[in-house]
This record gives C-alpha cells, structure tokens and sequence, in this order.
C-alpha cells in the first residue's frame, strides 16, 4: 500500500514542476524581450510583450513538459513506490500535459497584432554601433527619424567617414533598412540591446545554447505535426515522454549522483541532436531515396523509441529499483 501511495504523489509533483517551470521559462524570455527592446517607449513594450506571448509560450511548453518530467524522477527514486505504477503514472501524466495541453493552448491562444516598432529598439543615440557592414554613430532618434548620423565604411579603396545627416528607417520583416545622405544601408532586425544576450565564446554557454536551439525545434516541429494530422501529433508526444522518461536510467547507473545527473543530461542532450540530425538531415536524404516522404518523416521518432527500449530494458533487467535502498541495506 505505502508503494502505491507513494506513486500516486507522482503526477503530483509533476504538475507543480511543470507549472514552475513554465512560469520561470516564459518569464525569463518575456524578461529578454522586455531587455532587447528597451529602447522602445513603455506602452509599445508592453504590446509588444503580449503579441509574442502565445508563441512564447507554445515553444517553451514542451520544454516545461520534459523538465518537470525529468525533476519528477529524483522523487521517485528517493522514495520509490510500486514500479509499475511509478512508471506508468508520471509518464501518463506527462502525455496529458504534452499532447492535449498543447493541443488545448493551440486552440485558445491567439495573439493580438504586433505594435508599431520604432527606430528607437534599433538604434542607439550618443554611441558607436555596427550595422550593415558599417559603424553607425547618431545623435538623437525619433520614431523612424535619425538625426546625426555618421558613417564609418571601409571599402576596398580604404576606411571613409561620412556624414550623412538625417536619415530615414524603414522596418520590413527581418530587415531594417537606413537611408540617407543618398546611401542606403540595410542590415537584419536585431534589436539594439539584443548584444547583452550574444553567446560568449564558453562551451557551457554553447552547450546550453544549443540545448535550448534543439528544445526550439522540437516546438515547432509538434506544430508541423498538429497541423498535419492529430495522429502524427500524439506520436511524436509518445516518443519525447517516453525517451526522457527511460533516460531515468543513467540517474542510478553508478554510485556517484554528480555522474550519474551529468551523464543524464548529456543523454537528453544527445536525444535533442539526434531528433534535429534525423529530420534536418538524414529523413530529408532517405525521402529522395525511399520514395516514401511522410513514412521517413517519422524517423526522428523511432529512434527516440527505439533507444528508450532500450534503455528501459536495460533499466528492468540490469537496475535494482530501490538501489539506494539497497546500498543502505549493505551498509
């Protein structure tokens, strides 16, 4: 009764991680946002805030979903209950969340129309700043209105300095575009204050970052498989859940936590370049080949299920379940 009962707290714990998790994601983002476009006055900002919400938060779900799942399991394997109903509860749990949750959030999420950005969330008065291959420097910004602006170039003649004097800003999709002083500048639209978030030349910091990339992809990827076909959908949820969930493993494969916590995590980490290497890459390849476009489409799945068998294998058959409970036995 007491390995049930402590099962049963399971799908508990999960949903408090996930509701956390899901808090702390999107506000850290919304927090980034709030930063790159300081430059813009406070009630643009704030409309800005809302009409990125409903992405912000479908591509930060999956990965609220996979962490609280992966939290979910340091209770469990402290306090282990019944095995089958520990497995069973947290991972159901999970699908729920994953799949019908998302499916929910797609349903009723609609995001209100972007605000007008101005010049201001790209430009910075009084300061040096690349753009366009050029250094920039202006005096004052006014909406789409530049004052001041000098240029520093260097073409193949050698370095040049211009004044250009007022230029005029026009934001087009991902370009924002400069002209002025008969010359014309365009450069991608990335924010002004977007430099205090470039990645620093850390292998943490890139780990994370392409840790963070590849749980990007994974969002989008379950809203090409939810506009597709509902079945494709659940599959996909399937394979995330299950493959994280199995990865539980590595968490008891030695006696040394710290270890067994990094080595867990570069398993997950692993999952991640596989799912991107097989749909960017491989699938694509073997679609040409196979004739068979949409069966190799899921093929990042399948192997997500295929090593989660194996690694649940290896768990049932190798792995005491109360291992800790066991070396304390011994002891």
């Amino acid at each position: 009764m007491l390995g049930v009962k402590n099962a049963l707290r399971l799908p508990a714990l999960f949903l408090l991680f996930f509701i956390l998790l899901g808090v702390l994601l999107t506000g850290l983002s919304l927090l980034e946002l709030r930063v790159s476009h300081f430059g813009e006055p406070p009630q643009t900002a704030r409309a800005l805030a809302a009409s990125r919400l409903p992405a912000l938060l479908l591509e930060r779900f999956p990965a609220a979903v996979l962490f609280a799942l992966v939290l979910t399991l340091f209770p469990l394997y402290r306090r282990p209950g019944n095995r089958f109903f520990s497995y069973l509860l947290p991972m159901g749990a999970a699908f729920v969340v994953l799949a019908f949750g998302g499916q929910a959030l797609r349903g009723v999420l609609a995001a209100p129309r972007a605000p007008e950005l101005s010049a201001a969330g790209y430009f910075l008065p009084q300061r040096f700043q690349e753009f366009g291959g050029t250094v920039l420097y202006l005096e004052a910004v006014e909406r789409s209105r530049l004052d001041g602006v000098v240029v520093l170039s260097a073409p193949a003649a050698g370095p040049r300095l211009a004044y250009l004097g007022v230029g005029e800003v026009r934001l087009a999709g991902e370009k924002v575009t400069l002209r002025g002083g008969g010359r014309s500048l365009t450069a991608p639209a990335r924010p002004a204050y977007a430099v205090l978030f470039a990645e620093a030349e850390d292998p943490v910091r890139s780990l994370l970052a392409g840790f963070a990339a590849d749980l990007a992809l994974v969002a989008r990827e379950l809203g090409v498989r939810y506009r597709a076909s509902l079945p494709s959908y659940y599959f996909s949820c399937l394979a995330l859940v299950f493959s994280f969930f199995t990865a539980g493993v590595f968490f008891r494969i030695s006696r040394w936590p710290l270890a067994n916590v990094l080595l867990a995590f570069l398993v997950m980490r692993g999952y991640l370049f596989l799912f991107r290497w097989l749909r960017e890459g491989v699938a694509g390849e073997l679609a040409k080949l196979a004739g068979a476009p949409r069966l190799v489409g899921y093929l990042p799945e399948a192997a997500l299920l295929a090593l989660g068998a194996i690694l649940l294998l290896v768990d049932l058959l190798f792995l005491p379940f109360d291992r800790r409970g066991e070396e304390l036995a011994g002891a």
